[in-house]
């Protein structure tokens, strides 16, 4: 009886699941459109920087990696 309820259980619930699960949106040529592009406030600091989300400041990250070598007799 344990099997029984167990199979039941693991056919029933992975169809729930999908039934459940929220339908694609209707793709439409307006909809296709790009989202109009905002004017860029870090431009003026230079290329690389971006805005911190929610707030005013600029920022670019950034790095580098050295490789060194040295050979004596």
């Amino acid at each position: 009886m344990r099997i029984v309820v167990v199979g039941l259980l693991i056919a029933v619930v992975p169809l729930e699941v999908f039934a459940a699960a929220p339908k694609k949106p209707v793709v439409t040529k307006q909809s296709m459109k790009p989202a109009p592009r905002k004017p860029n406030p870090c431009a003026q600091y230079g290329a690389g920087f971006v805005q911190v989300e929610g707030t005013s400041t600029c920022i670019r990250i950034g790095g580098s990696v050295g490789i060194g070598g040295r050979v004596s007799q």
